[in-house]
């Protein structure tokens, strides 16, 4: 059968010309008008963020008005404590900055404060260094590193309790290990009531909290180190840097962040600490490992001085601010004095 002529597709058209579809024999389709924007997966997807944000507040918002009664309130009611005198029983009388002026004038107080010093300064120059180098050591990946970084992060976990019973023994003076040690090996001498003695409590006091929490700095630091960029180290290899000043001149400043995090930590945990010296002295011998938290603890919950306790606490809060503070403040003036 032939195929159709063109003569024959013609005879299909109009008379005016026209194809069945309506356009002019021989034409171009017409071209189709712009392409209208996809109202409704917009629609969709500003219903489904809407709906994760309902969700989302139904969760947040109990969570924060739980956090909100709980401190920020609490701290509101400890600020307003402060200038009232109150045990808890009797109705608080206002005495203005009574309980800030005797806090002032109260040398148990002051030597307190010397103390939760002393103890910040050995957990930042004694504590930060030793997990520094703890942490480089495990860095460069030494046999058996897992199984001492687990050795060295134990006692983290241990309770508080148990170290100070612990170090109790150590520094017993009569059957304790330490003087035991001391007189084997002929220093015998040097043999003390390490608790006891005024010249070495705050000290002996110290050690444990030390011992305890240079495993949480030490992960810290690992964590960081292993982070850094190893392209930057091997640069630096390449470029003939020793071990001493590629630790300095790169490492160090690498890890500003997370040294930074330590000291935070070293700071607050200096301040807030008193377990330890409950547990081991008591403030003992005649208040010589005395420090604000055990002195907050004594007036609040031991002399039942609910309102002086609150001016301690407010002190204790305004100091460590300040004291958190100054890193931030140096560093916003010598990027001041640099620009």
């Amino acid at each position: 059968m032939a195929a159709p002529s063109a003569s024959s597709a013609v005879t299909h058209a109009d008379p005016a010309g026209r194809t069945p579809s309506g356009r002019a024999a021989g034409s171009a389709p017409a071209a189709r008008g712009p392409v209208r924007p996809r109202r409704r997966s917009r629609l969709r997807r500003n219903r489904y963020r809407g709906r994760n944000l309902v969700v989302l507040a139904a969760f947040l918002l109990p969570a924060a008005a739980l956090y909100g009664w709980l401190f920020v309130g609490a701290v509101g009611q400890t600020v307003l404590y402060s200038f009232y005198d109150w045990n808890a029983v009797s109705d608080p009388v206002p005495v203005g900055l009574d309980n800030f002026t005797r806090l002032v004038s109260d040398p148990v107080f002051g030597q307190a404060l010397v103390n939760t010093l002393y103890m910040t300064a050995l957990l930042v120059f004694v504590q930060l260094p030793g997990a520094f180098l703890l942490a480089w050591f495990l860095y460069r990946r030494v046999r058996g590193w897992r199984f001492l970084r687990t050795v060295y992060f134990l006692p983290v976990v241990i309770s508080t309790a148990a170290v100070a019973l612990l170090f109790g023994f150590l520094y017993e003076p009569n059957f304790g290990v330490l003087n035991a040690l001391l007189e084997r090996v002929g220093l015998d001498d040097l043999g003390r009531d390490w608790l006891g003695d005024p010249l070495t409590a705050m000290t002996a006091v110290s050690v444990p909290l030390l011992w305890k929490e240079v495993g949480l700095m030490m992960i810290i630091l690992l964590a960081a180190m292993q982070g850094l960029p190893g392209e930057v180290l091997e640069a630096a290899e390449i470029d003939g840097v020793n071990g001493y000043q590629r630790l300095r001149h790169v490492v160090l400043p690498l890890l500003s962040r997370a040294i930074g995090l330590c000291l935070l930590l070293c700071i607050t945990t200096a301040f807030k600490v008193f377990d330890f010296v409950l547990l081991m002295t008591g403030g003992g011998p005649g208040n010589r490992t005395e420090i604000t938290g055990s002195y907050l603890y004594a007036q609040g919950f031991e002399r039942f001085e609910y309102g002086y306790g609150s001016a301690v606490a407010v002190v204790i809060t305004a100091v460590v601010v300040v004291v958190v503070s100054i890193p931030r403040l140096f560093r916003l003036v010598t990027g001041r004095r640099a620009a």
